[in-house]
């Protein structure tokens, strides 16, 4: 005859001991686990892939008389870094106008300061036109002109050519970069213009990347 009541006794330490087995089995909290998990990717807003691309930027000649290679630097620090993406977003983007011939070409026709971007894209050899207009760049803090923070503002829109004709693609307001990222809004000391410059032109290509580019969410 079977042992009920032995058997009753082993069926309640197993349920006993249950709430314990997460911890012998090197467990870990959900929570702790959610930590540990990288950020969410998120992918590109707009797929170059397949195309001729060109960065044009423009800035106000305000801005351009105080950093007169402003152009050209956003325009090549943007292109090294789609050019140099894996993405497969990206795949067989190419780049055959180099940065320095459309500044050129912006310097030798100074009447397309005033025609529409519709009109000069045909003109530059690409099927996609990334025209960056930075609204807003500084390296000193607006509170005092003795701290640095380097802030930048664009809108960042593609042009996409076909058969002589451009229109709009894709636009995007408010394309904003601070540098240091994470300096107070007063600024910081000491740090220099030139370094700020650079490290505002970085920053701000960076966020222009990201229409393009896979990156992960920010925390």
């Amino acid at each position: 005859m079977p042992n009920h009541s032995s058997n009753r006794a082993i069926i309640l330490l197993i349920l006993c001991a249950l709430p314990a087995l997460p911890a012998l089995s090197g467990c870990v909290p959900l929570g702790v686990i959610a930590a540990k998990m990288p950020p969410p990717t998120i992918l590109p807003k707009y797929q170059l892939g397949g195309q001729t691309v060109g960065v044009m930027v423009w800035a106000d000649q305000g801005v351009l008389i105080d950093w007169p290679s402003l152009q050209l630097d956003v325009a090549n620090s943007v292109q090294k870094l789609l050019a140099a993406s894996k993405d497969k977003e990206m795949k067989g983007a190419t780049f055959p106008v180099q940065p320095a011939s459309i500044v050129r070409w912006q310097q030798d026709h100074p009447e397309s300061e005033g025609s529409p971007v519709t009109m000069i894209a045909p003109r530059l050899g690409v099927s996609r036109l990334i025209y960056i207009e930075v609204e807003n760049f500084a390296t000193r803090s607006d509170l005092t002109v003795d701290l640095y923070r380097g802030l930048a503002t664009a809108t960042v829109k593609v042009f996409e050519v076909k058969d002589g004709k451009a229109d709009v693609g894709f636009a995007e307001n408010g394309v904003r970069a601070a540098f240091p990222p994470k300096a107070p809004r007063e600024g910081v000391p000491n740090a220099g213009d030139e370094k700020i410059y650079y490290g505002t032109v970085a920053g701000l290509s960076a966020e222009v990347g990201k229409i393009f580019l896979r990156h992960e969410e920010e925390e």
